[in-house]
């Protein structure tokens, strides 16, 4: 495929995904976004049967009103307030969180079972900075880059090896797959960051982020 074919494709994907340079109050930074609020979310809701399916919620229902009541705390400080957090706990007893694409926001009940409320709060808030930082947004338009490349590589060598790619392409390129991959180093540094200023923000203890650390 020549050069120009290429260009037009990157043209044309970037037209129909409405990117933008954005400001990002979070990150202080002129950002070129290709996935807006609104898809964002949406991803993250296809993406939340597939997760529940595999890691069900928690059945205690006085336990996911107290996530839900500190995440609410946390999400009212955020710098990013285009879309609606929402937080619950998973029954697993993995020390983990996660956060799907659009704000939606999970932890372990192995770690709720270790923590304080203000620990809690701290990692609500970790995972609330990589969303107001559009670290999983971030993430998606790489991997949307790397599909368009995949598709005009083998697009020039004939249908069977284009099949080829699709097949490979379904088979890796889940949201689910793709947000448990780690963040850079870079991003989680400044999760923290975010975190801590959005304990302190909503008034919980700020020191408590060194003993969840």
């Amino acid at each position: 495929m020549k050069i120009n074919q290429i260009v037009l494709y990157a043209v044309l994907l970037l037209c129909l995904s409405g990117c933008a340079t954005l400001y990002n109050p979070a990150t202080d930074r002129n950002e070129f976004i290709l996935i807006d609020s609104k898809t964002e979310v949406a991803i993250g809701r296809n993406v939340i049967d597939d997760l529940t399916r595999r890691y069900p919620l928690s059945d205690d229902e006085n336990l996911q009103r107290r996530i839900q009541g500190i995440g609410r705390h946390i999400a009212s400080v955020s710098d990013r307030q285009d879309i609606e957090y929402k937080f619950a706990i998973l029954a697993d007893k993995e020390l983990n969180a996660l956060t799907l694409p659009g704000g939606f926001i999970y932890i372990n009940k192995g770690l709720v079972d270790k923590l304080t409320d203000d620990e809690i709060a701290y990692v609500l808030a970790h995972e609330v900075g990589h969303t107001a930082a559009r670290h999983i947004a971030k993430k998606l338009q790489a991997n949307m880059a790397y599909q368009l490349l995949l598709s005009v590589a083998f697009a020039s060598v004939g249908s069977q090896a284009g099949e080829s790619a699709a097949d490979v392409a379904r088979g890796i390129d889940t949201v689910y797959n793709l947000i448990g991959l780690s963040y850079s180093r870079k991003d989680e540094y400044e999760a923290d960051r975010l975190g801590a200023k959005y304990v302190f923000k909503a008034g919980f203890n700020p020191y408590a982020c060194l003993s969840v650390l």
